[in-house]
């Protein structure tokens, strides 16, 4: 009854809106470019075509994202299992720093550095490689020559029939091949497209817009900090026997971690590691908030133009839904073929020395702990001092901006007459970003508001709140906070939702998330699990769709689909709607957290309430849902630390939280070039409250770790 009462009303309300359904308009005239195809493509083809262009230059970003994450993963994998205390501090720093400030704020450092740090075009000669802030300028061969191409086919075949016969043949076969791998070269010299200056930038060659470099660069760095922590505890997996064998072999430690210990982690590593992987496919859509033509931003223009808001939104659904599942298939084919892991081989796990800590209250003990942990042996010692000189002109620039060529008075005109950073800005603008459009004389409610949250957070650090007593706080301090924003009672005045904005928005946000989420993903939890096919089939289909579709999409469904479900008399703000679809983002998340701990109960107790005659729904109550949780809370919290993440992509849709107020604070011209201050100012925020999660999660892992 309840579906067929919002059908009928999107029916009403299509109707009287007159906006019609199909997918028709696929094959009408698009009328927009796009900046970046990989495909011909004209302002006068069909929406079907743009689409297709959308969806090559997410396939692109992807791939590019999963093959350098992937990699800058692996080598901060091994900068952490290093011996060398300085290279395994700075990886460790590295990994908390990314992993704990959201990606679209890390995507716009990464485009405000590209757009306002790196000179403009025409600005110096342009060389066979050329960086400015239009983007990267490559060589890149014609193919107008029909010669090219066949020399191209030649010079492929040439390499494999040298890599697939070296070894088995020596002989006239193999000096061909590696003469064509030679010459080839120098014959395709001449199809070789320079990048050369033009009347209005650079022009020819292969030129890599800021919006792709920003993309690849954002998505590579934030994957790789977490695919470096699967692939450490994949090879501290990997029996120790392994290590040991290869070394009676003769083979060297380098050798051995090459050949023996990394091959087989990373087959156990596939798992999570596609889970990531994934993500970096979901968070491609994050194209659209720089104005990179992917997939997402392809759609979004597509309704903007055409209305057919349903089925744009269905189609960002079902794509991303099936890039998911083809992805899924590939690397489950994969590890079914290569092995999940290598469970049922003898031996201990991999035991890597733990790093010694720094001895600062014994001065005498400095030397020794400086010769074990940073000078043993030529290479350490070589790697020492590299990093040391680094750190040391990173640390000296950095400090020179910060501090010493700062200016800490005066204006925008003071600021410019300086080289370093600019404190005035954050005094001139730091109520803009903290409160944003709230009205100036009200903004103590807001401030009044963020502080009562922030307060229940710090009340969360102490064990013994942690009972039904912390969920009452945080109903209460939530209502608390909406009344304070809200006002119309007790003599404050009203201010109405759409002047909601900054940080008071964002810990809301994430606040009524994570509580509302909370019991919805243990109704899907269990009707996850049910024996009823009319109760399991619904809360799969759920959980997978919503896991499988990037959170913009889910944003979208409810900034713009969500009007035509409810009846014309009924006025909604954007803020209710996009908080329903992070309850819903977040609650397929954490069902899947809690039915992981629901499994963890063995199934005796389920048995043993049945025999004291409890019924079912009592035995789930009083005995298998507290033992389920006590193992979901760390899951809980890290999904709650994703969701204060997941809040900066609001601002896509509309609403003014903490980053969108960023942004806005250097729009006047004289505070444009300050980006850095702004940026670095909201960055600290989120990352102390991240931070603050993650060392909860932490601490409540170690207290069930030692009641256990």
């Amino acid at each position: 009854m309840a579906a067929y009462g919002l059908f009928a009303t999107l029916a009403d309300n299509l109707a009287d809106r007159n906006i019609r359904t199909g997918f028709g308009f696929l094959f009408d005239r698009a009328g927009f470019a796009i900046g970046e195809t990989l495909i011909a493509y004209a302002p006068g083809d069909s929406y079907a075509a743009a689409l297709a262009v959308g969806l090559l230059n997410t396939l692109l970003i992807s791939a590019l994202g999963i093959i350098f994450s992937t990699l800058l993963g692996l080598a901060v994998c091994m900068a952490r299992l290093s011996t060398n205390w300085l290279l395994a501090r700075l990886s460790g720093l590295y990994i908390e720093l990314v992993r704990n400030i959201p990606l679209l704020l890390q995507m716009f450092v990464w485009y405000a550095a590209l757009l306002f740090g790196l000179p403009a075009p025409g600005q110096g000669d342009v060389g066979a490689v050329d960086l400015d802030n239009r983007g990267l300028h490559l060589p890149a061969l014609t193919l107008a020559d029909p010669v090219t191409p066949l020399l191209l086919i030649a010079l492929a075949a040439c390499a494999f029939l040298f890599v697939a016969y070296r070894r088995k043949y020596v002989g006239a076969g193999t000096a061909l091949a590696l003469t064509g791998i030679v010459i080839l070269p120098f014959l395709l010299w001449g199809a070789i497209d320079l990048p050369r200056a033009g009347r209005f930038g650079t022009i020819g060659g292969l030129s890599l817009s800021t919006e792709f470099l920003t993309l690849v660069a954002g998505l590579s760095v934030y994957a790789s900090a977490y695919l470096a922590e699967i692939f450490r505890g994949a090879i501290l997996a990997v029996p120790a026997g392994q290590r040991e064998a290869a070394k009676a072999l003769g083979l060297s430690p380098a050798q051995a971690m090459g050949r023996i210990v990394v091959p087989q982690a990373l087959r156990i590593a596939i798992p999570p590691m596609t889970s990531w992987h994934l993500n970096t496919i979901k968070n491609s859509s994050l194209g659209v908030a720089i104005g990179y033509p992917e997939f997402v931003s392809v759609v979004d223009t597509v309704i903007s133009q055409t209305g057919q808001a349903i089925e744009g939104v269905g189609l960002i659904v079902l794509t991303f839904l099936l890039l998911s599942l083809s992805l899924s298939l590939v690397t489950g084919l994969y590890a079914r073929r290569m092995g999940w892991s290598v469970t049922g081989q003898p031996g201990r796990s991999i035991q890597t020395a733990t790093l010694e800590p720094f001895p600062l209250r014994s001065i005498a003990a400095w030397p020794s702990w400086i010769r074990r942990n940073l000078f043993r042996g030529g290479r350490q010692s070589i790697l020492t001092v590299l990093i040391l000189a680094l750190a040391a002109l990173a640390a000296g620039k950095g400090l020179s901006w910060l501090l010493i060529d700062a200016t800490y008075s005066g204006g925008a005109a003071e600021c410019r007459l300086a080289s370093g950073a600019c404190w005035p800005f954050l005094r001139e603008n730091a109520r803009l970003i903290l409160f944003g459009t709230y009205p100036e004389a009200e903004q103590w409610r807001s401030a009044a508001a963020a502080a009562i949250l922030l307060s229940c957070l710090a009340l969360s650090f102490v064990p013994r709140f942690w009972s039904s007593r912390l969920g009452l706080a945080w109903l209460g301090a939530i209502a608390i906070a909406m009344l304070l924003l809200r006002g119309g009672v007790a003599g404050l005045a009203y201010v109405p939702m759409e002047k909601w904005s900054g940080l008071p928005v964002t810990l809301l946000l994430a606040s009524i998330a994570v509580v509302g989420a909370f019991p919805l993903a243990i109704l899907l939890a269990f009707g996850r699990r049910s024996a009823r096919r009319g109760i399991r089939w619904p809360s799969v289909a759920f959980i997978e769709l919503v896991r499988g579709t990037p959170l913009i999409g889910v944003l979208f469904l409810a900034a713009v689909l969500f009007p035509l479900f409810v009846p014309s008399y009924l006025s909604i703000d954007s803020l209710p709607r996009v908080q329903l679809a992070l309850i819903l983002f977040t609650a397929a998340y954490m069902a899947e957290v809690i039915r992981g701990g629901l499994l963890a109960v063995p199934g005796g107790q389920a048995e043993a309430a049945q025999a004291l005659g409890l019924a079912k729904w009592q035995a789930r109550r009083h005995i298998q849902l507290p033992q389920a949780l006590k193992v979901s809370v760390p899951g809980l919290v890290n999904t709650s630390i994703s969701e204060v993440k997941n809040t900066t992509l609001v601002l896509i849709v509309g609403v003014f939280d903490l980053l969108q107020t960023t942004r806005l604070s250097y729009v006047e011209a004289q505070w444009r070039p300050y980006f850095a201050e702004a940026y670095l100012f909201t960055g600290a925020i989120f990352f102390l409250l991240c931070f603050s999660l993650s060392r909860l999660s932490m601490k409540i892992e170690r207290k069930l770790y030692h009641a256990g």
